[in-house]
C-alpha cells in the first residue's frame, strides 16, 4: 500500500509523496511529488488508523500544499472526500491531480472557507454527502480554539458511530521544538488548543455514548464518536461536562494566561 523509497519519500501506487523532515523543512508540492506537513511516524500512524477505520466518506480542513488531500485520497480510495481551505488561491499541484489522476474524481476542494463559518460548512457537507454519515474528519486548519471547536461542533455529530475526528498539532503551545521558550512566544494572544483536548476528556467522562474514546499523542488528538443520538443544531462540546469539570475550566478562562 505504502512503498517507502527512503526515510522521507514514498509512493502509493504511482503517486509520489515526500513527508516532513526537520532537516529540509517544508517544500512545495509538485505534480511529480506531493508534500506532506507530516513526518514519517505520522504517515505510519495514519496508515494504521485507516486500516482499522476503512473510511469511505472523508472531510479534511486545511489544504495548504495539497499533499495531505492527495495522500488520504490515494490511501483510502474513498467514495467521497471533501477538503476545505481558508486561502482563496487553488494549489496548482492539487489542481493537476484533480484533473489528471485516475482517482481525482472522488476529491472535491473548496477554497475561501473559514472553518468557523458554520453556515458554509453545513451547506458544503449537506450538498456533498447528503444524509450519508462521515467516517473520518481531519482538522489541520487554524489550530485555534474557537475556530477548531466551531467546526468540531458542526462535523462531529455527522460522524457515524465509531467514526474518527482527528485534530492535528494540538500541542503547539507546549512543544519546545528547538527552543523551550519558543512555545511560550508562539501566538501569545491565543489560547492553547489543549483546552479543547480537556473539553473532550471531560465530555467523555460526563456523558454516555457521545465520545466513545480518545487517543492523544504529541501530534494529534483523535475523538471517536459513540452511538448516542447527537442533535446537530445545538451541539457544543464545551457545554457537555458537569459542574466540577466546568469549575476546572473556569479557573483558566478563554484568553487567560
Amino acid at each position: 500500500m505504502i512503498h517507502w523509497q527512503d526515510k522521507t519519500r514514498f509512493h502509493i501506487g504511482s503517486t509520489a509523496f515526500r513527508c516532513y523532515d526537520w532537516v529540509f523543512g517544508s517544500q512545495p508540492s509538485t505534480a511529480q511529488e506531493y508534500f506532506l506537513q507530516k513526518d514519517a511516524a505520522m504517515v505510519r500512524d495514519y496508515l494504521e488508523l485507516v486500516q482499522r477505520l476503512k473510511p469511505r466518506q472523508i472531510v479534511e480542513l486545511g489544504i495548504w500544499q495539497g499533499g495531505s488531500c492527495v495522500f488520504f485520497n490515494e490511501l483510502c480510495r474513498p467514495q467521497k472526500m471533501v477538503a476545505m481551505e481558508l486561502s482563496t488561491e487553488p494549489v496548482p499541484a492539487l489542481e493537476h491531480y484533480l484533473c489528471h489522476s485516475a482517482h481525482g474524481h472522488s476529491l472535491s476542494t473548496f477554497y475561501g472557507i473559514d472553518q468557523a463559518d458554520n453556515t458554509a460548512l453545513t451547506g458544503i457537507i449537506s450538498a456533498e454527502f447528503g444524509n450519508t454519515p462521515l467516517d473520518l474528519v481531519v482538522d489541520d486548519a487554524s489550530h485555534f480554539v474557537a475556530e477548531t471547536r466551531s467546526s468540531f461542533n458542526v462535523l462531529f455529530p455527522r460522524l457515524r458511530p465509531g467514526g474518527a475526528y482527528v485534530i492535528e498539532d494540538w500541542a503547539w503551545a507546549h512543544d519546545p521544538v528547538d527552543d523551550p521558550q519558543g512555545a511560550v512566544d508562539l501566538y501569545p494572544d491565543k489560547e492553547p488548543l489543549s483546552r479543547l483536548v480537556f473539553e473532550f476528556i471531560l465530555a467523555a467522562g460526563s456523558t454516555q455514548g457521545i465520545i466513545q474514546h480518545i487517543e492523544v499523542d504529541r501530534h494529534r488528538v483523535t475523538a471517536y464518536r459513540g452511538d448516542a443520538e447527537i442533535p446537530q443544531a445545538d451541539f457544543d462540546i464545551s457545554q457537555l461536562c458537569l459542574k466540577r469539570g466546568k469549575a476546572m475550566l473556569a479557573q483558566h478562562p478563554p484568553g487567560g494566561a
